[in-house]
C-alpha cells in the first residue's frame, strides 16, 4: 500500500492506495499537526479503524505547502512506518516543465494537480482548486505547467468580510434562492457566493481567450462541488486530485 499525504494551510489529507486506487482517505487539522504526539496518535488510530497495519504501508509520498510541519511529517514516516518519505517539490525530477519565471515558487500541491490532471484528462487544462485560496493551474496540451492565477478563496473572502464589518454576522456559505437578497443574511450570501461564481466564470473565460483554444476545466478543493452545481464550465470534479498526483509523481519520479 502507498500512503499519500497532502498538507495544506487548513487541512492535512491522507489517502491509502492499493493497486493504484484509493482505498481510504482521512483528514486532520494542519494546525494540530504541530502537536506531534496527538498527530502520531491520530494516524495510528485512523489506521486501526480502517483495519490497516502499519507494516502494510510500503511507500509514502508527501506534498506540503506548510514548511513548519515538514519535519513532523518526516518524523511520522520514520517513527510510525520506518520509511523514508518522498517529498514532492519543484526540485523533483518532474515529467513536465514548469514554464514560469521562478519554478521554485511553485507549490507542491500545484505540481501534483498538474500531474494528476494531465494523467487523467490530457491537456490543455485549467485546474481550479477551491481551497484556502482559489488557485488556477494552466496545463498545456503537452502537460507542461504554464502558470496560473491565485485569488482569495470563498471562505477566506467571507472571513475578511465578517472581521472588517462589525455589524455583519457570519453566515452559512450557501447560495440563496435569488440574487437579490431581502435581509442581511441573504444579501451577504448572494454577494459572497454569486460573487465567487462570477469571479470563477470570468477568470476561466479570460484564461481561455488568452490560450485561444478549447480547454477542459477540472475543479477540486472544498468548495468545488457547490460551485460545480451552479456552472456549466466545469468538465469534471476531482476531490482527491493532489493525493492522486502524489501517487502519479512517486511512480514516475522516484521508482
Amino acid at each position: 500500500m502507498f500512503l499519500a499525504i497532502d498538507t495544506g494551510n487548513t487541512h492535512t489529507a491522507f489517502a491509502i492506495f492499493e493497486n493504484d486506487k484509493i482505498k481510504s482517505t482521512f483528514r486532520f487539522s494542519t494546525k494540530a499537526v504541530h502537536d506531534k504526539d496527538v498527530f502520531f496518535d491520530f494516524i495510528i488510530l485512523s489506521l486501526n479503524s480502517l483495519k490497516i497495519s502499519k507494516s502494510d504501508i510500503k511507500y509514502i509520498g508527501i506534498a506540503s505547502v506548510v514548511p513548519s510541519v515538514d519535519s513532523i511529517l518526516m518524523d511520522a514516516a520514520k517513527k510510525i512506518f520506518n520509511l523514508e518519505p518522498y517529498f514532492i517539490s519543484p526540485d523533483s525530477k518532474l515529467p513536465f516543465r514548469l514554464l514560469v519565471d521562478n519554478p521554485n515558487e511553485v507549490g507542491a500541491d500545484r505540481i501534483c494537480n498538474v500531474a494528476a490532471g494531465f494523467h487523467k484528462y490530457g491537456g490543455p487544462l485549467i485546474i481550479v482548486d477551491f481551497g484556502t485560496a482559489t488557485v488556477y493551474d494552466i496545463v498545456s496540451k503537452n502537460g507542461d505547467f504554464l502558470g496560473g492565477v491565485i485569488a482569495p478563496g470563498v471562505f477566506t473572502s467571507a472571513q475578511a468580510l465578517f472581521k472588517a464589518a462589525e455589524k455583519l454576522p457570519e453566515v452559512e456559505l450557501t447560495f440563496p434562492e435569488k440574487v437579490i437578497g431581502k435581509n442581511t443574511i441573504t444579501n451577504m450570501q448572494s454577494g459572497i457566493m454569486y460573487g465567487a461564481l462570477d469571479a470563477f466564470e470570468g477568470m476561466v473565460k479570460r484564461i481561455q481567450e488568452e490560450l485561444d483554444n478549447n480547454v477542459k476545466v477540472i475543479a477540486t478543493g472544498g468548495f468545488s462541488k457547490i460551485i460545480y452545481e451552479k456552472t456549466k464550465l466545469i468538465y469534471a470534479l476531482e476531490f482527491d486530485l493532489v493525493l492522486e498526483g502524489i501517487k502519479v509523481l512517486y511512480k514516475k519520479c522516484n521508482l
